[in-house]
């Protein structure tokens, strides 16, 4: 029996490459696909295509229009509420402008199982309209608190147990609660997972071709432009907000009292609090260059 896996799109202003994106879940091999889709309110022929492939393809659903999110991460949250868990084995998310690799969930189900995990992702491959490629590091060694303050890597090569999602949806389920108010979904959900005591494993060979062009919502974060706006974002406040919400959400599944601890050093910026935090900073992020600029915005108190 072939293991059932339920793939979360969410759309918006995608015509130009979601036929490409659909073909590519649905040509996975050794497992039973059914792709959710939610579509944002796309003002272009997004519905109109989504419209004629449910009537070509029993395994495509499309959920109606509610409200407009205005975000991936929102459009996500809709999906994780409203698909019905219960008859699946996994679930993944998808974007609606990559590719997948035709192995991507049978062999990422072989490591789940191998290894014991509850969840993992992987390093992609970037790809630009001019033939250009570049391999997307996100496999370095996980750190003890690097959930609280990044991701697992793009949402868009997440594979999850059911039961890990069901956790999630159990969160989100009150409408008011902080989980609601995390703005990226991959990064609530790899949060839920290691703040729970579940296993994530990272790997190291690309999933997914990652298609780069200008309306992407995240994109690859190369070079300067990339670098800038992510320094904005740390110096600006919106990270520390972000972080402080994953804490949040932290103190519903875990008594760890060194997150008691990072909790109350960010509510405060006087200068022996930011030196305090400096001694978590080595946990805090995968990527050595990572750990550095941040213990640098620490100190300067742009973080």
């Amino acid at each position: 029996m072939k293991f059932r896996v339920k793939v979360f799109l969410a759309t918006f202003n995608g015509s130009a490459w979601i036929q490409e994106q659909i073909d590519s879940i649905l040509r996975q091999v050794g497992v039973d696909v059914q792709v959710y889709v939610s579509d944002d309110f796309s003002s272009d022929t997004t519905i109109a295509l989504l419209e004629g492939l449910t009537k070509q393809e029993s395994r495509i659903e499309l959920l109606p229009r509610t409200v407009i999110f205005g975000g991936a991460g929102k459009n996500f949250y809709r999906l994780i509420l409203d698909v019905d868990l219960n008859d699946c084995d996994y679930v993944a998310f998808a974007d609606q402008d990559d590719i997948w690799e035709q192995d991507k969930l049978i062999r990422h189900i072989g490591l789940m199982q191998q290894s014991g995990v509850d969840a993992v992702s992987s390093n992609v491959i970037a790809f630009w309209p001019n033939g250009k490629t570049k391999l997307i590091d996100k496999a370095q060694p996980q750190r003890e608190l690097d959930y609280l303050f990044e991701s697992a890597g793009p949402g868009c090569t997440f594979l999850m147990t059911s039961q890990l999602v069901g956790l999630v949806k159990k969160l989100l389920s009150d409408p008011g609660g902080i989980a609601n108010k995390v703005a990226l979904h991959d990064w609530l959900v790899y949060a839920v997972c290691r703040i729970s005591g579940r296993k994530w494993l990272i790997d190291s060979t690309p999933s997914l071709q990652y298609r780069q062009h200008e309306k992407n919502v995240v994109g690859a974060n190369i070079g300067l432009k990339a670098k800038f706006s992510r320094l904005r974002k740390i110096s600006n406040g919106w990270y520390k907000a972000e972080v402080l919400k994953i804490l949040a959400v932290s103190f519903q599944l875990s008594n760890n009292p060194k997150l008691l601890t990072i909790s109350g050093l960010l509510e405060k910026s006087d200068l022996l609090s930011r030196l305090k935090l400096l001694r978590f900073v080595p946990q805090a992020r995968r990527k050595l260059s990572d750990r550095f600029i941040l213990g640098l915005m620490i100190v300067f108190d742009l973080f």
